[in-house]
C-alpha cells in the first residue's frame, strides 16, 4: 500500500532515502526533502506491502503534466530490498494513478523499463 507521506514520516523517509547514492550525508538529505516539499508538482509517498505494518519503500515523484509523472527516487529498506517489492510499490502507484505515464531518470530508468515489461505480460 502506497500513501502520500506526512511530516511525522520524516525521519522514516530520511532513514529510506538515506540509503540511495548521493543522498547519505545528511546536509544534502535534507534539501532533497525540502526540495520535494518545496513545490506542488512534487511529492514523497512511502510503501509497505499489505502484511507488513512498517514503512518499506519511499517513492518520490515529479508530477511533469497530467499524464506523465518522473519518478525520482525509489528506495527500499535493506530487508526488503527485492524485484517483486520495488515493482509492488510502482504497480500501487500506478493504481492510484491509473491515466499517468511513469517515466524514469537516468538512475531509475531500467527499473522502470523492467516494471512495464512485468505488468504488460500480466495483462496481455
Amino acid at each position: 500500500m502506497i500513501i502520500l507521506a506526512r511530516q511525522q514520516n520524516e525521519k522514516t523517509v530520511m532513514g529510506i532515502l538515506s540509503l540511495l547514492p548521493g543522498l547519505r550525508e545528511i546536509p544534502h538529505l535534507k534539501a532533497e526533502i525540502a526540495w520535494y516539499h518545496n513545490s506542488d508538482t512534487r511529492e514523497l509517498y512511502i510503501w509497505q506491502a499489505e502484511s507488513q505494518g512498517q514503512v518499506q519503500g519511499v517513492l518520490g515523484v515529479e508530477i511533469y503534466d497530467d499524464e506523465i509523472t518522473i519518478i525520482r527516487h525509489v528506495a527500499v529498506s535493506p530487508e526488503s530490498r527485492s524485484v517483486k517489492n520495488y515493482f509492488a510499490m510502482l504497480s500501487d502507484y500506478q493504481s492510484q494513478h491509473p491515466d499517468v505515464f511513469l517515466m524514469g531518470t537516468l538512475d531509475n530508468q531500467k527499473l522502470i523499463n523492467k516494471w512495464r515489461k512485468s505488468v504488460s505480460k500480466t495483462t496481455a
